[in-house]
């Protein structure tokens, strides 16, 4: 249960005009606004030093056929306690016009571009109305997250042309890569402005490949679109599907047993090493460091066999279902566990001597690619790269979850905010995430793994849940429809914060870095781009 009650009171005593009606959300303290008041109590939010709210997730819903009118959300973390807080405004009749945030909260700028183009709601105030999800080919008046919007509709092709931000000046000049790359990646674009060697500016500019997504969950039953959560990035299946089931769980009354919620985490952690351990070999590749990149392939290999072992899946897929898990862990099976982990963990340890020792790869990773805290605080930056810059956050310890009441992690913290402090996260991570593994062995319970739901929830119910991946939070918002269905899903990986950030750990740098820097973040196009 969320204790916000504190900074309700605080915000009613300053805006109480503004605030049309007081309530709750699935144990979220929501305030609902006058719609030309959300800026200025977004920025009160975000700027009181006893409240410090960052923005986490704004998200639209198309209310009918059940009501007509359309309702802006916004998720706000408090910095010191990491409570949540909700605003909320309606658009009624033909309203489509709101009021941007994004002058005075810069991480609502892709939310609300996002907004714009997948239900036509204009942002008024925007610094930037440029398309974002809907590429210029997209005909005019297509909004695929409007109720009226069919899911199989196909849609004719228009010509147009991306307006890309120009810096001019003696001997500026731009260099494009991508979206088409020569290693196997999934599509992305990235337009370094450039005076000499460093980087000016980079813009980057993604939804490639949009799959629709959130629209696809509209078309599925609540208990029935796991499977669809484990595909939104695939080498997170675990996070997605995890968040997905706890925010449908909620919907349906579902307490999971004990032994569910230990798997539960034990998966995850899994899949926290695995991307962890594969994520420092590739940023030793990226400075001509072979030798690390070999051994940390390698063991980043031992760990998805093991997972194919364990689940019959290298990438974890199939093991979370609404209610609990779908397969259990044996005591053989978790004695393989900690003898491999403990094995690979003695290995890693000695490959993380020689890193330190290596005084070309510091030289390379210090002082680059850096994101401050400030930059990281204002855009809503957490996870890994929010960890490395100074950003104290992580829902296992700040909202537990699955079995992170009983066991808590080591939160990994650094202020540097270069590729080294990315680094440095991760090697601490990959450590306690073998030290949490053989904890939740130690405590598993016995019981079952799963439950049946105990209730229908109404149309128009709604509830939200959040997963620590190992990239950072994974938000889900699940709406219920008619008849078990889904009204609407609102997904946010961490990537989708990210990429906008990444364009500020690139100025300064050179070209040649950005691989390095980009790789340290290592962001989902796919997570991304829904």
């Amino acid at each position: 249960m969320n204790d916000g009650s504190g900074a309700v009171e605080q915000i009613r005593g300053a805006f109480a005009r503004a605030i049309t009606d007081i309530g709750a959300v699935d144990g979220v303290p929501m305030l609902r606004l006058r719609k030309q008041d959300v800026p200025a109590v977004a920025r009160y939010i975000h700027t009181d030093p006893h409240l410090r709210g960052s923005l986490s997730l704004l998200w639209a819903v198309d209310h009918r056929p059940r009501e007509a009118r359309y309702e802006l959300c916004y998720l706000f973390t408090l910095a010191e306690r990491k409570d949540w807080l909700l605003l909320s405004v309606d658009l009624t009749g033909g309203e489509r016009e709101f009021a941007s945030i994004t002058p005075v909260v810069h991480a609502a700028k892709w939310y609300e571009r996002e907004i714009r183009d997948l239900f036509g709601l204009i942002p008024v105030g925007h610094p930037d109305m440029r398309r974002l999800v809907r590429h210029e080919h997209w005909p005019k008046g297509s909004h695929p997250l409007k109720k009226d919007f069919g899911w199989d509709q196909v849609l004719g092709r228009m010509q147009g042309e991306y307006a890309f931000r120009k810096i001019h000046g003696d001997g500026v000049f731009e260099i494009p890569v991508g979206p088409i790359h020569a290693g196997i990646i999934e599509p992305g674009h990235f337009r370094f402005s450039v005076a000499g060697e460093p980087i000016l500016q980079l813009e980057v500019r993604h939804f490639w490949k949009h799959r629709g997504v959130e629209k696809l969950f509209e078309q599925q039953r609540l208990t029935e679109a796991v499977t669809l959560a484990e595909r939104v990035s695939g080498d997170t299946s675990v996070g997605h599907s995890l968040a997905y089931c706890q925010a449908v769980e909620r919907l349906l009354g579902v307490t999971v047993p004990p032994r569910a919620r230990y798997l539960r985490s034990i998966f995850l952690e899994l899949e926290r090493l695995h991307n962890h351990i594969g994520d420092v070999g590739a940023i030793c590749n990226d400075t001509a460091y072979a030798l690390a990149h070999a051994h940390c392939g390698r063991m980043k290999e031992q760990l998805m066999q093991l997972n194919d072992r364990l689940t019959g899946s290298r990438f974890l897929r199939g093991v979370n279902t609404v209610g609990g898990v779908s397969m259990d862990l044996s005591g053989v099976q978790l004695s393989q566990v900690d003898a491999e982990l403990q094995a690979i963990e003695q290995e890693f340890a000695g490959i993380e001597k020689i890193l330190f020792a290596n005084a070309s790869l510091t030289e390379r990773l210090e002082n680059t690619g850096v994101l401050s805290e400030h930059i990281a605080w204002d855009h809503a930056v957490m996870g890994v790269v929010g960890r490395a810059s100074g950003i104290d956050r992580d829902l296992r310890r700040d909202r537990p979850f699955a079995a992170y009441h009983e066991c808590q992690p080591t939160v990994a913290g650094y202020r540097y905010g270069d590729v080294r402090a990315r680094m440095r996260v991760r090697l601490d991570e990959v450590h306690d995430s073998v030290r949490l593994i053989h904890a939740l062995h130690r405590q598993l319970p016995l019981g079952p793994l799963m439950v049946q739901p105990i209730r229908n929830p109404s149309p128009g119910e709604w509830a939200i849940a959040a997963v620590e991946g190992w990239r950072g939070e994974i938000l889900y918002v699940v709406m219920a429809g008619a008849e078990g269905r889904i009204h609407r899903c609102k997904v946010r990986d961490p990537s989708f914060v990210h990429w906008p950030a990444i364009q500020w750990a690139a100025v300064g740098n050179i070209v040649p870095d950005f691989p390095l820097i980009n790789k340290s973040f290592n962001l989902s196009y796919a997570g991304n781009d829904l």
